[in-house]
């Protein structure tokens, strides 16, 4: 009998292990923020089309994954949006201004009808759907944020003071912080206006502040300070781009591979994002078969200590 009570014992605490772990990171919208929109991707994949490599400087080696963008998830408050992007592993080796150094963000959003069809500036090397037509357009460093619309003055993007990373620009509209491997930025009302079925694309690149419209140029062979391509034969028109959130079902090297290459875009959907990602979410792009894994290493669990009770 009190070898059952003890099964049963161990039993229940399993299950409330197993239920813990599948909803730590469940919907909790605190401070009276919902979430409207959230989109997992691949882990590991901050390899353009499939065969970019970091510089040689040793700001860039040995730790990896250092432009892998893990999920956006946008939350909506009464008067502010809130954008969070999750990054395998943020640093600051140049005591930015938020707090992270190497990243580049480029969010593209399609809110209403007009827009632009083209970058606001081509340093990302890559094109847009047809139908996908931008009305607002962040771009955001960890010395800076600047927010355009297609009718915005286009940067003088090879004034080296412009680019300067000792005067980041900013607005009262919108803040940028970071938490670990969180960026938050936060945005009025008044700036940008989402609605359902906006659409939404977003870049990451390696922000050079003296690059070509801030980004790190490539390289056909290994370099100190530009991205090496494992395509030998240089193309300028091939994407600087390092990673992107990529649409269920597609893969990054296809999207990225080629001469300008042309982006899906994803849709913002208020009735499908209620609720923040769980584990399982994030562990389907990983790999496919991690809950069979989890279950069974969860079963065998059990049964050493069943096992390891009965014997004692």
């Amino acid at each position: 009998m009190a070898l059952k009570i003890m099964k049963n014992k161990n039993l229940k605490l399993i299950i409330i292990l197993v239920i813990c772990l599948f909803s730590l990171t469940s919907a909790v919208n605190a401070d009276g923020y919902k979430v409207i929109f959230n989109h997992i991707d691949g882990v590991g994949d901050d390899y353009g089309p499939g065969d970019y490599h970091y510089p040689q400087n040793h700001i860039f080696q040995n730790r990896g994954h250092l432009f892998d963008l893990k999920s956006l998830t946008i939350f909506e408050g009464e008067a502010n949006y809130k954008f969070r992007f999750s990054f395998s592993n943020l640093t600051d080796p140049w005591g930015a201004e938020f707090g992270f150094s190497l990243p580049l963000i480029e969010l593209y959003l399609d809110t209403q009808s007009g827009g632009s069809n083209q970058l606001f500036n081509d340093g990302a090397n890559i094109s847009f759907k047809d139908d996908f037509r931008w009305n607002n357009f962040l771009k955001v460093s960890g010395f800076w944020v600047k927010l355009f619309n297609p009718d915005s003055r286009k940067e003088t993007i090879l004034d080296i003071n412009d680019l300067s990373l000792m005067v980041p620009s900013s607005t009262d509209n919108i803040s940028v912080n970071r938490d670990g491997n969180f960026i938050f930025l936060e945005i009025s009302k008044t700036e940008i206006n989402l609605a359902q079925n906006s659409k939404i694309i977003v870049l990451i690149g390696s922000f050079d502040p003296f690059g070509y419209d801030h980004f790190r140029s490539l390289s056909n062979s290994r370099s100190y300070w530009q991205i090496y391509s494992g395509n030998k034969s240089s193309n300028p028109q091939s994407t600087r781009v390092l990673d992107i959130l990529v649409p269920g079902g597609e893969s990054q090297k296809q999207i990225l591979k080629g001469e300008l290459p042309e982006l899906p875009y994803l849709k913002i959907d208020f009735e499908k994002a209620e609720t923040e990602p769980t584990i399982v979410d994030y562990l389907m792009p990983i790999n496919k078969i991690s809950i069979s894994i989890l279950a069974l290493y969860i079963l065998l669990l059990i049964f050493i200590i069943f096992r390891f009770k009965y014997e004692k």
